[in-house]
């Protein structure tokens, strides 16, 4: 795989304990938060399409559907976070906040000359937003929603996934360069020699698990060593993690895994 950080290492030992499937329709990110489990569908393909059939779907911790379209109204939702007691989700060309707790939409948020927004992230402060079509991660006060432009540059190949390190790196992966970077100041490669990168989160332990959605494969990036934790999936979008439980979309197959590291 051309690994720049070393080589592939042994798979991880991961157990399925449920799939959500009850109402899916083309799910992209899955996402935990105050004990619930909060599914964007972007619903009839092309991803790209403002058909209004777009929908979050809550469910609990058991994998049990509470609410299937419990945020309606949306086009074609992708990364789905959350800051300042609000959800945030990318969809297409603006992001739209919502009430976690009720699901009502409180603000629509334009982004000016956003092609393709995909996922979303905060550090705690922010929330950021990568537009994989333009090479650009965008920035966006949580309680003003001013957005600004945080960076563009080809070097990005093509964002994808963002997350956040506790030392507040941002880490984000790459759809066309098939790369984990580390984005600030400069841009650091982390690994390479993947095919299309799709989500990533940052585990407390400093460790990168990421998807490659070509691929079929979660992977692991620690101490410079990449280890596969799951395969046979087919394509696995944008994963969460929450409580020690990975959270797996499978856009194609309209279902969610939900997976125990070991």
């Amino acid at each position: 795989m051309g690994l720049i950080t070393g080589a592939v290492a042994a798979v991880t030992a991961a157990t399925v304990m449920f799939s959500i499937n009850q109402g899916i329709k083309t799910p992209e990110s899955a996402q935990g938060y105050m004990g619930k489990i909060y599914i964007s569908n972007i619903g009839n393909l092309p991803p790209d399409a403002k058909d209004g059939d777009g929908y979050i779907t809550l469910a609990d911790l058991n994998g049990r559907v509470v609410k299937q379209k419990f945020v309606k109204g949306l086009n074609a939702p992708k990364g789905i976070t959350f800051c300042d007691g609000k959800l945030f989700v990318a969809d297409i060309d603006r992001v739209v906040v919502a009430d976690p707790s009720t699901g009502k939409v409180i603000k629509v948020i334009p982004v000016e000359g956003a092609r393709f927004l995909n996922d979303t992230a905060s550090n705690g402060k922010s929330v950021f937003v990568s537009d994989t079509q333009t090479n650009s991660i965008y920035e966006i006060d949580p309680k003003t929603y001013k957005v600004k432009l945080f960076i563009r540059t080809h070097r990005l190949e093509g964002p994808n996934g963002i997350d956040f390190a506790k030392d507040g790196k941002m880490i984000v992966v790459s759809w066309g360069g098939g790369k984990v970077l580390q984005v600030g100041k400069e841009i650091k490669v982390l690994a390479s020699g993947f095919k299309n990168l799709d989500g990533v989160v940052v585990l407390p332990d400093g460790s990168i698990l990421f998807s490659d959605f070509s691929a079929g494969k979660v992977y692991r990036l620690k101490n410079g060593k990449v280890s596969t934790v799951v395969s046979n999936l087919i394509s696995p979008a944008d994963i969460g993690y929450y409580r020690g439980v990975l959270l797996i979309p499978e856009f194609m197959m309209n279902t969610v895994k939900a997976v125990r590291l070991r």
